[in-house]
């Protein structure tokens, strides 16, 4: 576990994780044990110093494009969905009448959490995830029709324009 001031990933943090998850890896990290890194974005993530840290382990790392984490992500997609659904449902109006409509503890919070870890984390989930966005097994059309573009915006010869229809 690492602490910072700061509420976000700083380079500096990444690349303890980096070191730490090499180290984690059973059996080592090599060419025919290939190990895949799908990450967002984020700056921490994408700079020269980590690139060439994450090809000296000889990890594979992908980066999502913004904003698609919950779409492409394996994990947002088949544990943290489920989890954040069933954590608020039990944060809900029938759990505050039986607590007597007071703040739920934190006794009571570790109580949701942990029913909402149980319902969310299992193998089954976190296999489905990485199968629904076509990661494994490989299906370069499982995201067909889970997205498409804005309606707002259509292209015209490479240029966006605000399509008049929905304007």
């Amino acid at each position: 576990m690492a602490i910072q001031t700061k509420t976000w990933m700083t380079s500096f943090l990444f690349k303890e994780f980096l070191s730490f998850f090499k180290r984690s890896i059973l059996g080592g990290i090599f060419p025919s044990n290939h190990h895949l890194l799908i990450l967002d974005g984020h700056g921490s993530h994408v700079n020269l110093e980590v690139i060439e840290q994450v090809q000296q382990f000889g990890l594979n790392m992908i980066t999502l494009p913004s904003h698609t984490s919950h779409v492409l992500q394996p994990l947002d997609v088949s544990y943290f969905k489920p989890f954040k659904t069933t954590l608020n449902n039990n944060n809900n109006n029938n759990n505050m009448v039986s607590n007597n409509y007071k703040e739920p503890n934190k006794i009571i919070f570790a109580n949701w959490v942990d029913k909402a870890l149980d319902a969310a984390l299992s193998k089954t989930n976190l296999k489905n995830g990485f199968k629904v966005i076509g990661i494994w097994p490989f299906n370069p059309k499982a995201m067909d029709g889970r997205t498409k573009p804005s309606e707002l915006y259509t292209t015209k010869d490479n240029i966006i324009t605000l399509d008049e229809e929905n304007t």
